[in-house]
């Protein structure tokens, strides 16, 4: 970061300015509330103007939900939800729709609309939730909240450094969705297949579990990889008695049979040794397949659209309870030429993990950083 860019700490820990700082603005925040630099406008209904070939796009909670030749505003704003997904800010820069859950607003002068959309961030939504149904928030809860902001010149600098994170995390998210499209293609190259078998004549269950506390290093299994728990969440989030966790040894194949259907499935590719949750399934894989290839098929998803027809919903949204049994009479087809595609997938896939763990760590730090340079 150039010198000019640079953030500093202010000195005195009493004056109303947030944790970090640029170094150019010395001036104290204001105290005000949103309705002091916005006014909250109600989406409409997109029956009587929605068209597929319309120029402006209409938003709903979820993001964009048609096209329409209308707009309700064609200046900068920002929304947030009027019902359902109530913390989810939006920017607007150029003519659009809302619909009636999707609230948008009207800035008023000497306030910059891309500082109020990350400052929407640093806003606890749902803790203004007015409903004890479906989350809601009304336009005059939402103009009395309280907020601390800058000066104008101040605002914009704020709202550049954020823009600026936003495009890395954009261009990664584009490199992402370039090799999963290209993973794809490699996959409808395979179809020269010489047999078909079953998951339970290549995969063997392995139950060794450990004996004493700490035996080895824990791991956590995510739908992006197996990692190191204290690494992954920078502490120990397993229970202290890990006695009877599941060991797991170099190659091996392990998942969640709860969250399966989401893409938790891992091969143990850098670890010698470990040990997961009891709840985790763990495998041997046959020395006929090769385990790159299988792990890139396992987590296709096409696989994963299986392991969701044969998992009943369980107490969450999230898990959804395997039928193993289901599970282990999925037939493959095995390619003549797995090696050299398992060669080439476990390429993608170390590209994709590598990128989306740079992606994670991108989004904490802007988490971070917001948490420091607004109040």
């Amino acid at each position: 970061m150039s010198e000019n860019n640079e953030i500093k700490e202010p000195l005195n820990k009493n004056y109303k300015v947030p944790k970090l700082r640029f170094p150019e603005f010395n001036d104290e925040w204001n105290n005000l509330r949103l309705g002091d630099i916005l006014k909250i406008q109600n989406g409409k209904d997109q029956k009587e103007i929605e068209i597929s070939s319309g120029i402006y796009k209409i938003y709903g909670t979820g993001g964009v939900i048609g096209y329409t030749n209308n707009f309700l505003y064609n200046k900068e704003s920002v929304g947030i939800g009027r019902k359902g997904t109530i913390n989810r800010p939006f920017y607007f820069n150029e003519p659009f729709w809302t619909v009636d859950t999707l609230f948008w607003s009207k800035i008023k002068e000497k306030n910059f609309p891309k500082f109020i959309y990350y400052l929407f961030f640093t806003i606890d939504w749902n803790k203004l939730n007015q409903s004890t149904g479906v989350p809601s928030l009304t336009s005059h809860v939402i103009e009395h909240q309280k907020i601390v902001i800058p000066k104008l010149d101040e605002q914009k600098k704020i709202a550049m450094f954020f823009t600026i994170i936003d495009k890395k995390i954009d261009v990664i998210n584009s490199k992402l969705s370039i090799l999963k499209k290209y993973k794809e293609g490699v996959f409808l190259g395979t179809r020269k297949c010489s047999k078909k078998i079953a998951l339970k004549n290549i995969l063997s269950e392995v139950n060794i579990k450990t004996k004493y506390n700490n035996q080895c290093e824990i791991l956590s299994s995510t739908s992006i990889g197996l990692f190191s728990q204290k690494e992954y969440f920078k502490h120990q989030v397993a229970s202290e008695n890990n006695v009877g966790y599941k060991v797991i040894k170099k190659g091996q194949l392990l998942f969640s049979p709860q969250n399966l259907w989401l893409g938790n499935i891992n091969l143990n590719n850098d670890f010698e040794i470990g040990m997961v949750s009891p709840s985790y399934k763990i495998y041997e894989i046959d020395n006929s397949i090769n385990s790159s290839w299988l792990i890139s098929m396992l987590k296709s998803q096409n696989m994963l659209y299986k392991y969701k027809q044969i998992s009943e919903q369980g107490a969450s949204v999230v898990r959804r309870n395997l039928d193993l049994s289901q599970f282990l009479e999925i037939t493959l087809d095995i390619p003549d030429n797995q090696i050299q595609i398992g060669i080439t997938l476990e390429t993608i896939d170390k590209k994709i993990n590598a990128l989306s763990n740079l992606l994670i760590n991108l989004k904490n730090l802007k988490m971070q950083l917001l948490n420091e340079m607004f109040i």
